[in-house]
């Protein structure tokens, strides 16, 4: 059995050719696992960053919450107390719609 030089060198390119391949594709699946790492690692920060600012958020309108009740129980015991005193000289208040 004879091998021809050309078909040997045919098949000897062929199998360069397909590993070459192999191996370009073998970079770009890295260079691409590595942006998206990257990519990843950009979320991650802004995730944290998002989170820190809703927290903030979050704490600031609980104050804001508590304040107005505040206000508003010192607003209506205020109310109260005027009614009270009204009651006391015959004033009789209007009872309130709500």
């Amino acid at each position: 059995m004879k091998i021809d030089i050309n078909n040997a060198l045919t098949i000897i390119l062929g199998l360069l050719g397909v590993i070459g391949a192999i191996y370009r594709l073998a970079q770009i699946e890295a260079n691409i696992i590595s942006k998206i790492s990257a990519i990843d690692k950009k979320i991650d920060i802004h995730l944290t960053e998002y989170n820190s600012k809703k927290e903030l958020i979050e704490y600031r309108l609980h104050g804001h919450d508590e304040l107005i009740d505040h206000k508003f129980g010192r607003c209506w015991n205020e109310i109260k107390d005027i009614e009270n005193y009204l009651a006391k000289d015959g004033f009789i208040p209007r009872a309130s719609t709500r």
